[in-house]
């Protein structure tokens, strides 16, 4: 129901001002009273506060223990309150699982110790940053390192816990001392290089290099590169006013004739050759015969390149700045381009027919497996040469499913495991060795593990099936013959064992090789305190005559221990004793006291309830008991109405001594209790103190106590009275699913002792509580050794050495052992793993492609390029090419297939060549590098010389130019290359700026984004950490890395969310929408606008009741929403 104000006849009725304002502080109030529970940002002022975890605790050693803390509902003030304040479902746990630490922890858990971390000075761990100072010496500083504690055995991370249960934490910071800052030193510059342009503006460049790193935070190196433009002259004349145009170059043609001077002159040189070399021996001969064959062999043609060499032309025009056209001549002829070339006349590759698809390589049955392939093959009947089509694929693939009948099934794998092993709390054996005497030593949690294999599930049924296919392939199935049973049918109970195959076969799950396990901690035996000593009793009650009598006492077994009670102290203890009986009355009850003469109170009887019972406490017959006198009555008090009333006598405490001596005797007491005192005159009075308790002697024999002792029990051995026989697992189990093994006998060792005195003669000791030196027991059953069969050889890795020769390698199979012996089975075979030598193939599988010698240098024909300005007809560019072979590793041919599928890519079979020209610079080839005298600190060089003409050419003696020694640090691996400085700023590559990774231009404030690359200075160490020059480490001294620039992003918001519910059901409330964010801006982008903590932002909507109010209210809710947007509205409710 609203809130209203009805008058007569249902008008509202006229307010005061000041009523208005009270009303408005009265909602205000309101509506902080409802929201007192809550923070401004909504949160609950209630939280769960928890104490420390206390210490762990639990009978078992290892994981099994358990610790708890304390968790209390705590107000934001700090205060405590009830526990229905905080959020249930938010509660903490007060208990946790922990691990108990015991003594034998401490050789399976240590301290991990890390290496010492950078020394890092005091100040900027105190102040957030160094201090300046002037450094002389050093500068005091923290170093850390990371401690842990870790299992021995794996070295996988534990609680530090239980490292610190036996050790103190090792220190995690020491004080070191720091070296001074050494600023990075450089050589000076280089000079300047030449300029890049001959006219107008070029580019210039020095370098300089790191003589001394930075260290210990000394100053980073500055650039090590510095550019510089150039402008050596304006361009001017002809070089500035024209400009040559190059066209593209036709295609590839042959010549339109071909001269026979070049056949016939080689015809004549080879025949002149020949009658030379008739005048020679028949050796010398016969060597240049070797010769001419070897090289054309090398000279050969391959028919699967067709190589024709032509030329090809191009147009050049030289165009003025106008853009027309003008004599070539205008241009300068040093910047003329070659107009004319030799090229290889492009040939497509052509291929054989494809060939009939091979046969399907699944050859068995089983739709759930993979399918199989077939595949089918071309072969190449003619390379590609020049700009000809490339050779398609050679070879095609297609699944496919085995066709036909009686195919057989696919073989079928799947996982194995051994047994489990023994429980053990560690992997280190040697420690169970030492301790295993101590079996608190090798309790708690433990790991057990097994090897699991792959093994083949259907092998017997495909072997069965084999043979049945071999036996109708030679005819000898008959209709009339039995059909044999499949093995996997026939019923036998003999372990067998799969052979194991390669895991890879074997696909699902992988079963465990490990799981926890639980060695039980051995429990003491525990027994209750002895029990009164016993009535005097003849050792058998059947023979009295003579017979010496025994007091016993007994006590009981509390606690089971391991083992069984073998294990336990001596349950009875006998004293001898004079007058043994075996019967006696035993007190049942008293009768209520019965007063004498038939008064109502004063002096009376209790009649004794007693029953005849054996020296083992059991009830016989009364006419037993008639040797001993039955119990009197005993006399009891009655209190009258004014006497003093006592309590009975309490029953009397345990003896003080077990025993009796000279000098020491038992004691027993009981006592009562004054209930009320006497009332008036006549009434009897109560006694004193001392009549309320009674002692008497206990235990009066002499201290002679004896007991039976007994050793342990020894091994279980065969009966001889017994006719059956120990057997082996190999035999069927019974109908409870156990092997039954024959039953055996235990002895052990049982004396009479007596107390503080050792062994006595057994006479000394009753024959009744006589423990038994014999029992029977069940001999453990021989388990045999149970292994696989030895796997198949592993296959043989060929490998070869780099003169293609194969290199001896092993192969090596295997065999699991699935049962151990145990209890005289059969031992295990001490061969697991063979190994041998593999067959070394006698040619070493591999192929690669040889290349022959280089043909001649083929020029354009003399006819087709004589118009050529400076040209001439014996030099000049050209094109040359060669035959290329498949061979195998050993150097035998191939068939160039082999090459194609396993040889690297093949060389190339043409490259351009320059016959020099008599004005040209004419050197040698270069030499082999010389020998390397020392690795890493040596050089090595090769050499080359200027031949004919070119040694008095000026041109040619500029070294230049033309080097005729080169340089090179000798090969090394030991360098090592360390980054000093700072990486620069991202760099974008020339033409890439100005764009973003879209391709667009960024509006406003210009920036570059996009890919880049940035760098960093380095410097080269030796193996001697000695600094080095930094081309032996890298050719340009600096270290590269791409980057990327990222192009301005504005704030993204979403979208306005609905509006909220009003807050307040009655009265003034506020209703909110906000937006959130989506994406920060980075990288100049449009900022976002004032957002709350939570990355929010908001609009409000107030609602209010009065107009008057409206002004009031908008300016303190915006001191709290200085977001918000206010919006009026008017509510009336009923």
């Amino acid at each position: 129901m609203g809130l209203g104000w009805r008058g007569t006849g249902g008008a509202i009725q006229k307010r005061t001002e000041e009523s208005w304002y009270h009303l408005v502080a009265l909602l205000l109030l309101c509506g902080f009273w409802e929201a007192h529970t809550q923070t401004d940002d909504g949160k609950s002022v209630y939280f769960w506060e928890t104490g420390p975890w206390g210490r762990c605790m639990g009978s078992d050693c290892g994981l099994g223990g358990s610790q708890s803390r304390a968790v209390w509902c705590a107000h934001v003030d700090g205060w405590t309150t009830l526990h229905t304040n905080c959020d249930q479902a938010q509660r903490p746990s007060n208990q946790r699982n922990c691990f108990r630490v015991c003594d034998w922890h401490k050789d399976l858990y240590d301290w991990k110790l890390g290496a010492w971390n950078e020394c890092v000075p005091v100040s900027a761990r105190t102040f957030g940053a160094p201090r300046q100072f002037t450094c002389s010496g050093g500068e005091e500083g923290i170093q850390v390192r990371e401690v842990g504690c870790i299992l021995k055995s794996d070295e996988s991370p534990a609680e530090d816990a239980i490292c610190e249960y036996f050790e103190p934490k090792p220190r995690l910071e020491q004080a070191c001392l720091i070296p001074c800052p050494q600023d990075c030193v450089v050589s000076e510059y280089s000079p300047w290089t030449s300029c890049s342009k001959t006219c107008g503006t070029g580019l210039r460049n020095r370098v300089r290099s790191v003589l001394v790193p930075p260290l210990f935070g000394g100053a980073a190196c500055p650039n090590l590169t510095e550019f510089q433009s150039c402008k050596p002259g304006p361009c001017t004349g002809p070089e500035g006013m024209y400009s040559l145009r190059v066209g593209p170059w036709n295609s590839c043609a042959l010549p339109q004739t071909r001269t026979a001077r070049q056949v016939k002159r080689r015809k004549g040189k080879g025949q002149g050759l020949r009658e030379r070399a008739g005048v020679k021996d028949p050796e010398t001969r016969e060597l240049i015969q070797k010769k001419r064959t070897r090289n054309r062999l090398n000279r050969q043609e391959s028919p699967f390149w067709d190589i024709q060499v032509g030329y090809q032309n191009r147009e050049v025009t030289c165009i003025h700045r106008n853009g027309s056209t003008v004599g070539r001549n205008m241009c300068l002829t040093r910047d003329l381009p070659l107009t004319i070339q030799s090229c290889v006349l492009p040939t497509d590759c052509k291929l054989t027919d494809w060939t009939i698809w091979s046969p399907c390589t699944k050859t068995c049955m089983n739709p759930e497996s993979p399918r199989g392939n077939r595949t089918r093959t071309r072969q190449v009947l003619q390379f590609p040469v020049g700009e000809g089509a490339e050779c398609p694929l050679l070879e095609e693939f297609e699944s496919c499913e085995p066709q036909g009948e009686s195919i057989p099934p696919c073989a079928t794998y799947t996982w194995r495991t051994t047994e489990w092993s023994d429980c053990r709390v560690d992997t280190l054996l040697s420690q169970q060795d030492r301790r295993r005497s101590n079996l608190t030593g090798l309790c708690g949690g433990g790991l057990q593990t097994r090897e699991v294999y792959c093994v083949q599930a259907n092998a017997e049924l495909l072997k069965y099936l084999n043979d049945l296919r071999e036996k109708d392939k030679a005819g000898q199935t008959q209709k009339q013959q039995k059909p044999s049973v499949p093995p996997l049918l026939s019923i036998t109970f003999q372990i067998t064992a799969s052979r194991p195959v390669e895991n890879k076969l074997c696909e699902g799950p992988i079963p465990n090789r490990s799981q926890l396990c639980q060695i039980p901690c051995p429990i003491d035996c525990e027994v209750s305190p002895w029990g009164a000593w016993g009535p005097c009793t003849f050792e058998n009650c059947d023979d009295q005559a003579g017979k010496k009598g025994f007091k016993l006492r007994k006590r009981q077994i509390t606690n089971e221990p391991t083992g069984g009670p073998g294990n336990c102290p001596h349950l009875v203890e006998a004293v001898p004793c004079d007058e043994p009986t075996c019967y006696d009355w035993q007190l049942i009850s008293l009768s209520p006291c019965i007063p004498d003469d038939g008064k109502q109170c004063g002096s009376g009887t209790q009649i004794v309830q007693v029953q005849c019972v054996n020296s083992n406490g059991e009830k016989v017959e009364r006419n037993l008991c008639t040797s001993n006198p039955t119990p009197e009555p005993v006399p009891c008090e009655v209190p009258c109405s004014r006497d003093c009333v006592l309590s009975d006598w309490t029953s009397w405490s345990t003896c003080s001594q077990t025993c009796s001596s000279k000098t020491i005797e038992g004691k027993q007491m009981r006592t009562r209790s004054i209930l009320a005192y006497n009332a008036g005159e006549g009434g009897a009075l109560c006694p004193n103190s001392s009549a309320l308790q009674e002692v008497r002697n206990c235990n009066e024999h002499p201290c002679t106590v004896y007991h039976w002792q007994t050793g342990p029990w020894g091994p279980c051995t065969e009966d001889p009275s017994t006719s059956s026989f120990n057997t082996s697992v190999g035999v069927p189990p019974n109908s409870d699913g156990e092997v039954p093994c024959s039953m055996g006998m235990q002895t052990r060792k049982v004396i009479c002792v007596r107390v503080n005195v050792g062994q006595v003669p057994p006479k000394k000791c009753p024959d009744g509580p006589r423990p038994s030196t014999m029992r029977p027991c069940q001999l453990p059953c021989k388990k045999d050794c149970i292994m696989t069969p030895f796997s198949d050889w592993a296959t043989c890795p060929i490998t070869c050495d780099a003169a293609g020769i194969a290199v001896k390698k092993k192969q090596s199979r295997k065999r699991l052992i699935i049962q151990m012996p145990s209890n005289g089975g059969q031992e295990c075979p001490e061969v697991l793993e063979e190994e041998r030598d593999c067959e070394v193939p006698k040619i070493c599988p591999g192929f690669r492609w040889k290349t022959h010698k280089w043909r001649k240098c083929q020029l354009v024909t003399w006819f087709l390029r004589q118009d050529t300005p400076g040209a001439q007809e014996t030099c000049g560019p050209g094109i040359q090419t060669r035959a290329v072979s498949c061979r195998q590793l050993d150097g035998t041919q191939a068939d160039i297939s082999e090459c194609l599928k396993f040889a690297k890519a093949m060389p190339a079979i043409t490259q351009r060549c320059q016959l020099p020209c008599q004005d040209d610079c004419q050197l040698t080839n270069w030499s082999k590098f010389s020998s390397c005298t020392a690795d890493c600190v040596g050089v090595r060089t090769r050499k080359r010389s200027l031949i004919g003409r070119s040694k008095k050419k000026d041109k040619c003696k500029n070294t230049q130019m033309y080097p005729l020694s080169e340089t090179q640090y000798c090969p090394c691996d030991k360098y090592n290359a360390q980054p000093v400085g700072n990486w620069s700023d991202c760099i974008l590559p020339e033409g890439g700026r100005v764009e973003s990774i879209l391709g667009m231009k960024v509006q406003g404030d210009i920036k570059e984004c996009g890919q880049g690359y940035r760098y960093q200075a380095m410097v080269c160490y030796d193996q001697d950490n000695r600094l080095v020059e930094t081309s032996r480490c890298n050719s340009h001294g600096y270290i590269e890395e791409a980057c990327i620039i990222p192009c301005p992003s504005d704030c993204k918001l979403s979208e306005w969310s609905n509006w909220s519910r009003c807050s307040k059901s009655c009265g003034s409330g506020v209703k909110v929408r906000s937006k959130w964010l989506r994406e920060k801006p980075y990288n100049g982008g449009r900022p976002c606008p004032k957002l709350d903590h939570i990355n929010q932002v908001l609009t409000a909507k107030l609602i209010y009741v009065l107009r008057h109010a409206s002004w009031w209210l908008s300016r303190r809710l915006k001191s709290k929403l200085k977001l918000f947007s206010a919006h009026h509205c008017l509510i009336f409710m009923s």
